[in-house]
C-alpha cells in the first residue's frame, strides 16, 4: 500500500474553494479526515486517530468561505458540517490474475485508477466505493469498532458503560457554553439582559460543576490512570470555553488539572487547532480581573472570589510549543 503524511504538510493551509477540495480528494488508499480548526468536534476526532496510530491525510476547511456548501461537499455529507472521515477503498481482488494484473500495472494507468476513484466522490453511488462517516460521535465509535486492536475505551461493560455516558453528556458543556458565548458576542454589555445572562452564567457553572464531581478523586473519568475517548471529547469541549476566556484554576481545579494534564498529552499537542497557537483567544467568558488585569469582557466577581496567588496553576496551559490562548 502506498504511504500517506500522517498530516498536511502546512495545516495552516485553509481549503476555501471547491477547486481546491477537488485538488486533494481522496485517493483510493487514503484515509482523510475533513475538519476545522478550532472546532471541538472535528479536533476530538483527530486525536482518537493519533492515539489509535492511524496514518491519514487532513483537510483543513475555512469555516467563512462558504466551501461546505459546496456540492462536492455535500455530497460527502449533506448536512454541510465537519467533521467527515472518508476511510481506505478496501476491494477484494476477484482472483489470482487479477491480483497479478494490479502489480504489474503501467503508472499511467494507477493514475488513471486513482482519477476514477475521484470521480466516483462526485457520484451518487459514493457510499458503494468509500466508507463515509460523518458526526463526531458516529466516526469516534466507527474507529473504536472498526480498530479494536488499539482501544480507546474500556474493556469492561460497566466500565464502557459509564465511558459511553460520559462521551454523549460532555457534549453538554458546548451546548451551554456556545449558548453563553453567542449571547454575550452578539450583544454589547450595555444591551445585555442581566436576567438572561444570569441564567445563561448559572446553565454554564452548574454544567461544570457536574464535571468536576465526576473528577472527584480520580485523574480521568473513567480509569484513574488512562484517558478514554469520553476525557478527550471533555478536554476538546474544555479547552474551547478556555480559549473563549474561562477561568478554571481555583474554581475548579480538578477540571484545571484535567486540562493541564492532557494538554501535555502527544496526541493533543499535535493536532493543537493551528491557528490557536498564533493568535490570542477571546476574553468573553473572563470574569475575575486577577487573570485580565481589568480587561475583563464579564463585571469582576472578585469581591465574591478571591484572587488566586501566582504560585496557582495558569488558567490556559499549554505545551511549551505553542503560543498562549
Amino acid at each position: 500500500m502506498i504511504s500517506m503524511p500522517v498530516m498536511n504538510s502546512d495545516p495552516n493551509c485553509l481549503v476555501s474553494s471547491e477547486e481546491e477540495l477537488l485538488r486533494l480528494a481522496p485517493l483510493p488508499h487514503e484515509r482523510v479526515v475533513y475538519w476545522g480548526s478550532g472546532s471541538p468536534q472535528a479536533w476530538r476526532i483527530l486525536i482518537a486517530l493519533e492515539e489509535k496510530k492511524l496514518p491519514y491525510r487532513s483537510v483543513c476547511v475555512s469555516f467563512s468561505s462558504g466551501v461546505l456548501k459546496s456540492p462536492f461537499f455535500r455530497a460527502l455529507n449533506p448536512r454541510m458540517r465537519i467533521p467527515v472521515l472518508v476511510e481506505p477503498t478496501e476491494l477484494t481482488p476477484l482472483n489470482d490474475e487479477k491480483e497479478t494484473d494490479d502489480v504489474t500495472q503501467s503508472p499511467k494507468s494507477r493514475v488513471t485508477e486513482a482519477a476514477v476513484g475521484i470521480s466516483r466522490l462526485m457520484t451518487q453511488t459514493l457510499s458503494q466505493y468509500r466508507t463515509i462517516v460523518y458526526e463526531s460521535s458516529a466516526i469516534l465509535e466507527y474507529l473504536e469498532k472498526k480498530y479494536y486492536m488499539a482501544p480507546c475505551m474500556p474493556e469492561s461493560p460497566s466500565l464502557y458503560a459509564v465511558a459511553q455516558s460520559r462521551l454523549h453528556e460532555a457534549n453538554e458543556i458546548l451546548s451551554v457554553v456556545g449558548d453563553l458565548v453567542v449571547y454575550l458576542r452578539r450583544f454589547p454589555q450595555e444591551k445585555r439582559n442581566p436576567a438572561v445572562v444570569n441564567a445563561k452564567w448559572a446553565s454554564v457553572e452548574a454544567e461544570l460543576s457536574l464535571w468536576e464531581s465526576y473528577l472527584d478523586g480520580q485523574q480521568f473519568l473513567v480509569d484513574p490512570d488512562v484517558p478514554y475517548l469520553c476525557d478527550f471529547t471533555l478536554f476538546t469541549n474544555i479547552a474551547y470555553a478556555v480559549r473563549c476566556g474561562l477561568q478554571l484554576d481555583g474554581l475548579y481545579p480538578r477540571l484545571a488539572m484535567f486540562y493541564v494534564r492532557l494538554c501535555a498529552r502527544a496526541s493533543i499537542e499535535t493536532t493543537w487547532p493551528p491557528h490557536w497557537r498564533t493568535t490570542f483567544g477571546s476574553k468573553v467568558l473572563t470574569k475575575t480581573c486577577g487573570y485580565c488585569g481589568g480587561r475583563a469582557d464579564q463585571p469582576c466577581v472578585c469581591k465574591k472570589r478571591p484572587v488566586l496567588s501566582s504560585a496557582k496553576v495558569s488558567l490556559t496551559p499549554m505545551p511549551a510549543t505553542q503560543q498562549p490562548l
